[in-house]
């Protein structure tokens, strides 16, 4: 009994570890190591600038900016005395967007408790007094079309002016993640967007050519190189297609469907996941008042098909 308790908890760790070890398939390495080029750049030349990172929902955004955060503090804010060591700070912008909302969401990043209220000027002054004394260097806005999209061009071009201010002031690395429209910020102040280094655009896994399918299996294989949870053979297209259908190259919804099958293999006291544990654990999506057939459990031929797949696999 104990046996199969140490085998059920390290197939369920393997299950949580999934997200963390996504950055080092596709090409979230190389992205990480562009991010941290620039902030090195921002640090050793006291000079600030910005970074966009523009993708849809699930092609691995916040996961890369939390990465990037985690390895900068590695190497700044842990590596050096606490009087001169540099932060990073994740941001999650709010969903109701205005430039007051804004300030109490960096002041949220920051740490502070409670209740965040006060007046604009007393908000601007406490996240500079923090950027002082906290020496935050790099400051990382999750979902940042928010702030395009729901706010008028008055508004927005008020916080572009002040994310400029933030940037000249403090020499700070700022990254914006989020969908196309955050490129709409530069558009609204051109000095900001003459501080703009670096835009990295990010995209859903595609099996739509052969390359675009090569670099999805690479992906799979990655993932399961790193963690060992199947010996599933995932360069077989009678795997990889279905599972492809099931989560249309949305690391998100990949992720988690690969977590729900670790789970159930693990509660069924094995110590991988089989072919068998996916299609158990499908759930299927209405799509147009119908519910999508299981792909595991599809036709091949008509699955291809479906997914546009017209080439040698």
């Amino acid at each position: 009994m104990a046996m199969n308790a140490h085998k059920d908890n390290k197939l369920k760790a393997k299950a949580k570890m999934l997200t963390e070890k996504t950055y080092d398939c596709a090409t979230n390495r190389e992205e990480l190591e562009q991010l941290l080029s620039e902030a090195t750049n921002v640090i050793e030349l006291n000079n600030g600038c910005c970074t966009l990172i523009v993708g849809d929902s699930g092609s691995g955004k916040t996961t890369l900016l939390k990465k990037f955060k985690t390895h900068f503090n590695e190497q700044y804010a842990n590596a050096a005395p606490i009087e001169s060591s540099e932060q990073a700070c994740y941001i999650r912008s709010p969903s109701n967007m205005s430039p007051l909302d804004l300030y109490r969401a960096i002041l949220k990043g920051f740490g502070e408790p409670g209740l965040i209220e006060g007046t604009e000027v007393q908000l601007r002054n406490r996240i500079a007094k923090q950027m002082q004394t906290k020496r935050y260097r790099v400051l990382l806005f999750d979902e940042f079309q928010q702030v395009v999209e729901k706010v008028g061009i008055k508004s927005v071009r008020q916080i572009a002016d002040y994310l400029k201010e933030l940037v000249d002031e403090f020499n700070v690395y700022l990254v914006f993640a989020g969908t196309s429209k955050v490129q709409n910020l530069l558009s609204i102040n051109e000095q900001f967007a003459s501080r703009n280094s670096l835009t990295i655009k990010k995209s859903l896994l595609s099996v739509s050519t052969i390359d675009n399918y090569r670099i999805y299996v690479s992906y799979l294989l990655t993932l399961n190189n790193s963690l060992n949870f199947t010996q599933i053979d995932f360069t077989d297209p009678t795997i990889n297609l279905p599972l492809f259908a099931a989560t249309k190259g949305d690391l998100r919804q990949l992720t988690q469907t690969l977590s729900k099958a670790i789970l159930y293999a693990a509660n069924r006291h094995r110590d991988e996941m089989l072919k068998s544990d996916l299609v158990s654990t499908y759930t299927p999506t209405l799509i147009k008042g119908r519910l999508q057939a299981n792909p595991y459990t599809q036709k091949f031929i008509i699955l291809k098909k479906k997914l546009g797949v017209n080439y040698e696999v």
